[in-house]
């Protein structure tokens, strides 16, 4: 009988020893899998708060628009960044009650207190208001209303 007791008594070691390894193991990639969640949900985070912080850090200030009506007509629009950060002008859209044009721009980088001059082909009407809407690559929108001479 005594053989019988050792093993049992082994048998409890081992038991325990197992129970002991696979709590340990599950508890070290629960862990790690927590940890690399926490550091990708705080990433985003940083990168969301940023994005959003720098988009209300742009400003931007339509400082002039010329209508040009020799060779062709066109409109030249003067933008200065007036704000803290560069921005990037994606989109400028013209609209009148009967027309809309759209410009997509491809470098359109104004550093801060800087200006940016654009020349864009447009066929635009005396006395006919004309709603100008830029658009930065953060998405933020600034719009200003012009009139033709």
């Amino acid at each position: 009988m005594r053989g019988f007791g050792r093993r049992r008594g082994l048998s409890s070691l081992v038991t325990s020893t197992i129970l002991i390894s696979a709590t340990v193991i599950m508890g070290t990639g629960l862990v790690n899998w927590s940890n690399s969640n926490l550091a990708s949900y705080q990433k985003s985070l940083a990168d969301a708060f940023s994005s959003n912080v720098n988009k209300l850090n742009e400003n931007l200030a339509v400082e002039n628009v010329w209508f040009i009506s020799n060779p062709s007509k066109s409109v030249n629009v003067t933008m200065t960044n007036t704000g803290t950060i560069g921005l990037n002008v994606t989109d400028v859209k013209l609209v009148t009650s009967t027309q809309t044009s759209d410009f997509k721009f491809i470098h359109g980088e104004i550093a801060p207190q800087n200006q940016n001059s654009t020349l864009l082909s447009y066929n635009w009407q005396s006395k006919v208001p004309i709603q100008l809407t830029i658009t930065t690559s953060r998405g933020s929108i600034f719009t200003s209303q012009v009139m033709p001479p």
